[in-house]
């Protein structure tokens, strides 16, 4: 590896992490066409650590003036590494002090929509999952549960999103994922491979989804939809079945990736 020490934050070498903090620049700059769009962000030896574990090239790291680099597991020999000062650190993210390295890795290609379903038998689609936290969220669920792979469309937020990936604790890697152009076609393309495609919602119209699931024994996806709105009309009517997760006290409706983990709890039991 290459260690260089930072001491000023105009270092051309820091450039492209001044200013992390700036979620909504740093989501523009991320997104295709966009100077970042090659690479994504992960924040944390835990992340860092699993990323490196399933092959994730790591390109640069941005620790402290005494960070122990000892702590990831096996840093690259081409990898930089810039030890900050606390001006340095407090340009990149708002404060003068570093607990948690931050690295840069290369973009994975993304995956094929037919190669991921091929043997897929539990899937989830996610339509207009803005919230990065939820998506990050929804990433851990599919890991936690053994999801076999998630679809995501152009609204919702990309998985490795820097605050996505920090919140799954790096179990985005483990998901195979992708962006798919449309839901609704998603849904249709799953259906004519077999699937039972299920739109989670809370209309109180909705059969309850432990009924769903009694009574089939085929691949199942599921379709979460955003957090203010839920699924469009077109993904509902698409979907074969809608389903609800009964609640009590009046509540009508739970967090896109609670509800999801409730979900999934019942599909493997």
């Amino acid at each position: 590896m290459n260690e260089f020490f930072i001491t000023k934050p105009e270092d051309e070498r820091v450039a492209d992490f001044v200013g992390l903090s700036n979620h909504k620049l740093r989501r523009l700059r991320e997104k295709d066409g966009g100077d970042m769009a090659p690479y994504f962000i992960g924040e944390g030896i835990i992340v860092i650590n699993r990323a490196l574990a399933v092959g994730h090239k790591l390109l640069t790291l941005i620790v402290s003036e005494k960070f122990d680099h000892s702590q990831i597991t096996a840093v690259p020999q081409e990898c930089n590494v810039f030890r900050c000062s606390p001006s340095v650190l407090e340009a990149i993210t708002g404060r003068p002090n570093l607990k948690d390295p931050i690295a840069t890795f290369l973009r994975p290609p993304q995956n094929k929509f037919e190669e991921l379903t091929r043997e897929a038998e539990l899937i989830v689609l996610t339509e207009s999952v803005q919230n990065p936290t939820n998506m990050g969220m929804v990433m851990r669920n599919a890991a936690a549960f053994g999801v076999d792979a998630v679809f995501f469309d152009p609204q919702s937020c990309d998985p490795l999103y820097r605050r996505a990936v920090r919140v799954s604790m790096g179990q985005v890697f483990s998901v195979p994922h992708t962006q798919v152009l449309s839901i609704p076609k998603a849904i249709s393309a799953l259906t004519g491979k077999g699937f039972l495609t299920i739109a989670l919602t809370p209309d109180p119209k909705s059969e309850n989804l432990s009924a769903i699931l009694e009574e089939t024994s085929q691949s199942i996806a599921l379709i979460i939809g955003s957090e203010g709105f839920g699924l469009s009309t077109n993904s509902l009517t698409a979907a074969d079945c809608t389903a609800q997760i009964p609640m009590h006290n009046n509540v009508d409706s739970l967090n896109v990736a609670t509800s999801l983990a409730i979900a999934l709890y019942a599909v493997q039991n």
